[in-house]
Parts: structure tokens; sequence; C-alpha cells
């Protein structure tokens, strides 16, 4: 019998297409679901960053952005996987002001 399944940590980018007049929409749907973050918004593309612990939570996010009427498509941009979630969950904003300046 195979022991406990080790956590992963999944952090992600997309890119979301949308009318204009969805964008309200868009920001209100990002604001309800768990680890995903409206990180730039422009009339009609909008910048998306999502942290969780499995594929199915990042493919169950972009199922609910794809649902929102308006929404023309949703890319992902880039996915990594760390094997075991990091001690602390740090929200992408904070780490980005943690960084140096280069």
């Amino acid at each position: 019998m195979p022991g406990p399944r080790a956590r992963e940590w999944h952090v992600a980018s997309l890119v979301v297409r949308h009318r204009d007049d969805a964008a309200a929409a868009l920001a209100e749907a990002v604001a309800g679901a768990g680890g995903l973050e409206l990180a730039l918004q422009e009339a009609t593309c909008s910048v998306l960053l999502q942290e969780c612990d499995s594929t199915a939570g990042l493919m169950d996010n972009i199922g609910l952005i794809e649902s929102v009427p308006g929404v023309y498509s949703v890319n992902l941009v880039y996915h990594h996987i760390e094997a075991q979630a990091p001690a602390a969950p740090v929200p992408a904003r904070a780490r980005a002001l943690q960084e140096p300046p280069r």
C-alpha cells in the first residue's frame, strides 16, 4: 500500500481575453476564488496568478474563469510545480516586494 502523497504547490499565470464589459464580473469571480489573484487588468485583457495544491485546483479555477460571461479565452502561460508546499504561503505581490531590485 503506497504511503501518503506529498503535498504539491502549483504556481501558474493565466492570460484572459474578454469583452470590455466583462472586466467587473471577471474581477468578482477572481475575488471569490481561492488562490486566484488579479495581477493586471486592462480593458479586454487580464493577467491572473494562481497558487494551489493540485492540478485539479488549477483546472477548476480555469473552468470558473471560462464560465464568466464575456470571457473569450483563458490561456495558461506558465505552470510550475513544487513537490512540497512552502512552509508559509507568501502572496505573489509580497514576494515581488521582497525580491531585490534588478
